[in-house]
């Protein structure tokens, strides 16, 4: 199975790739059934990289799966945002309709995102920080960065760049 999910994720990516050679074509945007496909293949990777690269003790599971399941919902909720601005990004992109306003706000809505998520890593690093010790908690937080490297390398294949001229 792990094989099979490697494989797809490097075909995903390998597809996002060739996209950014047509970044300003309408159809490079991806729709929001491909936005969905990646959304659910990453977190099936994302759970399956936790599990083979975390060696954790009885005691440790017992109390990191409940903890992380908590924390993964509230990273879900704050991936939901980032997926509802590209979403409306491709729309108006589609449309035509990318202007100065919509950038403004696109923006700010982005970077608040991103401040959010940061808030939320440093909260639970504590948390975390409580039933692992710090080099398991630093590898799982490693794990989870590498993660959301891959999905920011596919999500930059299919969002076009603002056409700025």
């Amino acid at each position: 199975m792990r094989t099979k999910i490697t494989f797809t994720l490097s075909a995903l990516l390998t597809l996002s790739a060739t996209n950014l050679h047509a970044q300003t074509a309408p159809e490079a945007v991806m729709s929001p059934q491909e936005l969905q496909a990646v959304k659910q293949l990453v977190e099936t990777r994302r759970n399956l990289a936790v599990i083979e690269n975390l060696p954790l003790t009885k005691v440790e599971a017992d109390k990191f799966w409940p903890l992380y399941e908590e924390y993964r919902q509230r990273v879900r909720v704050l991936g939901e945002r980032r997926l509802a601005v590209i979403e409306t990004y491709a729309e108006r992109y589609r449309a035509g309709n990318v202007d100065d306003e919509f950038a403004e706000q696109g923006m700010r809505e982005s970077l608040k995102i991103k401040l959010d998520m940061a808030k939320l890593q440093q909260r639970y690093w504590s948390k975390f920080r409580r039933i692992l010790p710090a080099m398991k908690a630093a590898r799982f937080y490693q794990l989870e960065s590498k993660m959301d490297a891959e999905i920011d390398f596919i999500l930059a294949g299919g969002i076009p760049l603002v056409d700025a001229s």
